[in-house]
């Protein structure tokens, strides 16, 4: 697990996390997307980087979406805008900030302790 210092708590996986999306809204206006799948690259109470083969036109516009996920054995179905894309090989990574209740942010934030505590004592 690694920390970024201008996050108090950002959880970096180390096999990436297997999700879905769909896109809901792009400039203001509501759409309808069938889901893409993705792999959550890491992730923490503000957002997470996604990684797909999806191109999803991120520059100069206002995109969100909705990401579902499992994290020991909760699921988990969260709202954000994509806020940057950056692309290595036949792959795109994307930058999403949540918009989340605090008690969801609670609940990931309990999730994400319990499966630091588990990755540090299997590496024991």
């Amino acid at each position: 697990m690694r920390y970024k210092r201008d996050e108090a708590f950002r959880f970096e996986f180390g096999e990436p996390l297997l999700a879905r999306f769909s896109m809901d809204e792009l400039n203001g206006k509501r759409v309808t997307s069938s889901d893409g799948e993705a792999k959550i690259v890491d992730v923490s109470l503000k957002g997470l980087k996604l990684c797909t083969s999806l191109s999803i036109p991120v520059h100069g516009n206002d995109v969100k979406a909705t990401i579902s996920f499992s994290l020991n054995d909760n699921p988990y179905q969260v709202s954000g805008t994509f806020i940057w894309v950056e692309k290595k090989l036949n792959e795109y990574y994307y930058g999403i900030q949540f918009e989340l209740e605090e008690e969801i942010q609670d609940k990931l934030l309990n999730d994400l302790k319990t499966l630091g505590k588990n990755m540090a004592n299997q590496s024991n």
